[in-house]
């Protein structure tokens, strides 16, 4: 099973609801076939980050954060990868990242 892990900011200045996004995000993938969102925590290395921040500052994209993954998606406020969208389309839209990186994954 794959592995995503999910980073929170500290939550000093949040333009999202940064545990809603999460919420909402693991919706997606509820009976999904294969592919399932499982929330790694502790100190392993994940297949693919999510790095939930509640502004556009996103102080927690540290280099010792992005070291625990190979590939992050960025939600920073209203933004996913630097790309600004309303709060309810981001989950779908990471949900479809999620996606991608995983049939990219396998078929290289």
């Amino acid at each position: 099973m794959k592995c995503v892990g999910v980073k929170y900011c500290g939550g000093c200045n949040p333009h999202i609801e940064r545990s809603g996004f999460v919420d909402k995000l693991k919706e997606k993938f509820a009976g999904e076939g294969e592919l399932r969102l499982t929330i790694c925590r502790g100190t392993g290395e994940w297949d693919l980050g999510i790095l939930v921040c509640g502004c556009p500052v996103a102080c927690a994209d540290r280099p010792e954060t992005r070291s625990r993954a190979r590939k992050w998606i960025v939600v920073a406020g209203p933004n996913v990868d630097l790309e600004s969208m309303p709060e309810e389309e981001m989950a779908t839209a990471v949900a479809l990242r999620i996606k991608k990186y995983f049939e990219e994954e396998v078929s290289s």
